[in-house]
């Protein structure tokens, strides 16, 4: 009987040691993509993809009518804009439980305004929380995205994200990342979710 505790004790343990590590990887890898595809992106944008990849929508949805209405607007907003400086659809976040969803998907026929706005409420749903420890999985990113890509540590903007963190709060894409890339998306919940 021992042994078979230790044997069941020494196989969560390493399923556990390994666990964290890839986890860590996933981080890495995201930020060294984000770097890559945005090199304007700052770290308030890193903070953007995993907290949308951490809730979900559910922040944007606090009156369906108001946020349909909302699109409808951004549709026809963009609707001669170049949009392509974003994917069509790109994961969020390291985990990818969600995927943004380029407008330009409507433009072009490929998604209904209605399929897009249906997908975007189920992923505004208030159980969508990976966890209840934001906070302490913004700090882990953090440090490992300053790690990856030192250029982003501006301690003003990492003070005022651990501040978004602790409340939990969202916030917007960065300025550069506007300007240079565009963003005219929404969140859906990713089909293996």
């Amino acid at each position: 009987m021992k042994k078979i505790f230790l044997f069941i004790s020494a196989v969560m343990l390493t399923a556990c040691a390994t666990q964290k590590p890839s986890e860590e990887q996933a981080i890495r890898t995201m930020c060294r993509e984000i770097a890559e595809h945005y090199p304007q992106a700052t770290l308030q944008d890193v903070y953007k993809t995993c907290f949308q990849d951490f809730f979900g929508a559910e922040h944007l949805m606090r009156d369906t009518a108001v946020a349909h209405q909302y699109l409808k607007e951004e549709i026809t907003a963009t609707e001669a804009q170049d949009l392509s400086a974003m994917p069509m659809y790109e994961p969020t976040g390291f985990r990818h439980r969600f995927t943004r969803v380029n407008l330009s998907l409507v433009h072009n026929g490929a998604m209904s305004e209605d399929e897009l706005f249906a997908r975007f409420v189920e992923a505004a749903d208030t159980n969508n929380a990976f966890s209840d420890n934001w906070a302490e999985e913004w700090e882990q990113i953090e440090s490992i995205a300053l790690e990856v890509h030192p250029a982003w540590a501006d301690s003003s903007l990492q003070a005022e994200l651990r501040y978004a963190a602790s409340i939990p709060s969202a916030v917007r894409h960065s300025e550069a990342f506007r300007q240079h890339y565009r963003p005219h998306y929404r969140i859906i919940k990713n089909e293996r979710e």
